[in-house]
């Protein structure tokens, strides 16, 4: 009977761990401006002519649209790596989606093709705060199954030796 319970513990602590999985599409790099863990809707950049990087599913094609004019795809690398550098982009603001299976990413990038000495981009708006990640709720069954093993270990156990046979 133990063997059973610890059977069905195990079975529900793998399920309720199963579907935490990343986004398979994100957006990671404009030029050099990094966008990891940051939405970005509107990105001013200044200077050259940016590469747009990111992640998505291992070996997919990433659809990436720039204004109307632009159409491209890029495939990504069997670790889930892709880069676009459009050979050209019109100054000022230009919509961008960037899309791969049923996910896309938008965002206007306001491009000025000044030269620089180092090429700057800067995010608008700043966001003021932390965008909500959604995982912790992943992980309360987990601190739920641990609590009820801890406050109820005790009762388990005595109901187990009984079932056994033996007594404390």
């Amino acid at each position: 009977m133990k063997k059973f319970l610890y059977i069905i513990w195990g079975l529900l602590m793998i399920f309720s761990v199963g579907t935490v999985f990343a986004q398979d599409l994100s957006l990671t790099r404009v030029g050099v401006l990094s966008t990891v863990g940051v939405d970005y809707t509107n990105i001013i950049y200044l200077g050259g002519i940016p590469t747009l990087e990111g992640m998505a599913s291992p070996s997919a094609t990433v659809y990436i649209k720039i204004k109307s004019s632009i159409d491209a795809t890029a495939a990504a690398s069997p670790s889930g790596i892709w880069r676009f550098t459009p050979g050209v982009l019109d100054p000022g603001n230009s919509l961008v989606v960037i899309a791969s299976g049923q996910q896309s990413i938008t965002f206007t990038i306001n491009f000025n093709a000044t030269p620089a000495a180092v090429p700057t981009a800067t995010p608008s708006p700043t966001p003021s705060e932390l965008p909500s990640a959604g995982v912790w709720e992943y992980y309360l069954p987990i601190v739920g199954m641990g609590l009820v093993v801890f406050f109820f270990g005790k009762f388990l156990k005595d109901l187990m030796l009984s079932w056994e046979g033996k007594k404390r």
